[in-house]
């Protein structure tokens, strides 16, 4: 007779690592107006420095909207979480939040005691919040608190 109370030893699943939105004329119009006026007041300012600045973060930002997501394993193991090749251990990380309003947002939200980078969002694809939320809180705290973050909304919001 098996024991159906037995935990699952890791939960696994594939998603995208990060939403990908598709741009409208509306957005290309509205990006080329902001590089514009970001290019001409750094010519305006005389800085070289801030033209430099500017220029790249135009550049970037183009290059970063136009980058297709990788559909990428994920797991959840009694040592930590794995993304793809990342292995984030949970004395790494300080709690977890899930934020899961389907189908704009199906997050896990985990914050890491790193300097840089100590937010982390992972989506969640297809899989079912529950199973997640209990296999995580044998291991961190849960944060209720916590909602989505305000870049999150704006790069939702401006399909960034």
């Amino acid at each position: 007779m098996s024991d159906n109370t037995q935990p699952e030893n890791s939960i696994n699943w594939d998603a995208k690592e990060f939403t990908h939105h598709e741009k409208t004329l509306v957005w290309y119009i509205v990006f080329t107006l902001i590089a514009i006026g970001l290019i001409v007041y750094s010519i305006l300012s005389g800085s070289i420095l801030t033209m430099v600045t500017f220029g790249l973060i135009v550049l970037l930002g183009f290059l970063f909207s136009h980058r297709q997501p990788r559909v990428m394993p994920h797991s959840l193991t009694s040592s930590g979480i794995i993304l793809g090749d990342t292995i984030i251990p949970y004395k790494n990380i300080k709690s977890f939040w899930i934020i899961y309003e389907p189908p704009q947002v199906k997050t896990l939200n985990i914050e890491t005691t790193a300097y840089l980078n100590r937010h982390v969002t992972i989506q969640l694809g297809d899989q079912d919040p529950v199973p997640v939320k209990l296999f995580l809180k044998k291991y961190l705290p849960e944060d209720l608190n916590r909602d989505e973050s305000f870049v999150d909304i704006i790069q939702r919001h401006l399909k960034i």
